[in-house]
């Protein structure tokens, strides 16, 4: 397979999935506020800060709205094609990468990206905020359906791996986000609230974390007791069966990566296994005390930049071209972390000419 193929399939992939994520959050948000506006003043910025802080745009948003309000934050995450990560941004970059390779993807895929671009072109910022629901389940529906087309008409050869790499290294970097941020919100609200009105936001908040990963109906299956945050962090972090975990993505990406190299559980071929396999292994050994015992915080922020470094691997190992007169002495440093909006990485030339000509 081309590395220009193979890098076309792994950003399409990618883009899809954060735009889900994105449109993810912006739902169950605006579903959490219609909840707590029985209870408690939801006229609070902290509500939707949250959503900036998770795609670690803050700063660029500042420059951009005076305040953290639904309009500006859906504007923004939604509208603003200078937001490389606004929903619009991601899906014209997951259609551009498609275009670049439709002889090798099928035309069922091609049409369901193309689909999807030109419903956000007709929809309008009014539309949106008068039914956020509608709008936000036609996004989600759109990458489930998308995903369902791919498993059934993409062979699944090495460009499909590629497809799931990129899936599960997006979907492990947004839940460690939004689990960093939610949590640290939710205790420090806490600290403020009275106690009943506390204890009735708080369960209607960490429900809404689970919601967000589409974890609820599959929590309380395992964990039939009241809603707990110990329980809620060990579900959304260690289980290794539900698909939106993070062990769950991470061992999925895991074995992508085996699959095109070679690599088994003793015997790795290249960074990018030896990276993402040992996150593997402390993941299915370590325990929720393990990760109190770190620091929340910390240990979210130590596997985000892990994950940054599966990512260059997997650019320097199968996407960048490769001379003898640049390539580095040592591998670990090959690639330096260039992440767009503080975090957000991207590795190579031709998606920094995606962005520009997207901006454009």
């Amino acid at each position: 397979m081309l590395s220009r193929v193979a890098e076309s399939l792994f950003w399409m992939s990618r883009y899809f999935e954060r735009a889900e994520n994105t449109a993810r959050f912006l739902d169950v948000n605006f579903n959490l506020l219609l909840d707590l506006n029985k209870i408690t003043h939801v006229e609070n910025p902290n509500y939707w800060i949250a959503l900036i802080l998770v795609t670690s745009d803050k700063e660029r948003f500042n420059e951009l709205y005076e305040d953290y309000s639904a309009r500006t934050v859906t504007d923004y995450l939604v509208f603003n094609k200078n937001n490389p990560n606004s929903i619009i941004s991601c899906i014209s970059l997951a259609r551009e990468n498609g275009r670049s390779i439709i002889e090798s993807i099928s035309s069922e895929m091609w049409e369901q990206v193309n689909n999807l671009y030109h419903y956000l072109q007709s929809v309008t910022p009014q539309v949106v905020h008068n039914d956020p629901y509608s709008f936000y389940k036609e996004i989600k529906n759109a990458s489930h359906l998308f995903q369902g087309i791919t498993d059934n008409t993409f062979s699944h050869n090495e460009g499909w791996d590629f497809i799931q790499i990129a899936k599960y290294l997006e979907r492990t970097d947004n839940i460690a986000r939004l689990i960093d941020v939610k949590y640290h919100m939710l205790l420090s609200e806490a600290e403020n609230q009275t106690e009943i009105v506390a204890g009735s936001e708080d369960i209607i908040q960490w429900m809404a974390v689970l919601k967000s990963c589409s974890a609820l109906e599959a929590f309380r299956k395992v964990y039939l007791s009241k809603i707990d945050p110990d329980n809620i962090l060990r579900f959304l972090i260690l289980d290794r069966t539900f698909p939106r975990s993070i062990n769950f993505s991470v061992c999925a990406a895991e074995d992508a990566l085996w699959r095109i190299s070679g690599s088994s559980r003793h015997r790795y071929v290249n960074n990018a296994d030896r990276l993402i396999g040992k996150i593997e292994a402390e993941l299915s050994y370590t325990a929720i005390e393990d990760i109190y015992a770190k620091g929340l915080h910390h240990y979210l922020e130590d596997l985000e930049q892990r994950l940054v470094k599966v990512g260059e691997q997997v650019h320097l190992t199968y996407f960048a071209y490769h001379t003898p007169e640049i390539e580095p002495v040592d591998i670990e440093d090959a690639l330096p972390f260039t992440g767009v909006a503080g975090g957000r990485a991207y590795w190579s030339q031709a998606q920094q000419h995606q962005q520009q000509q997207q901006q454009q």
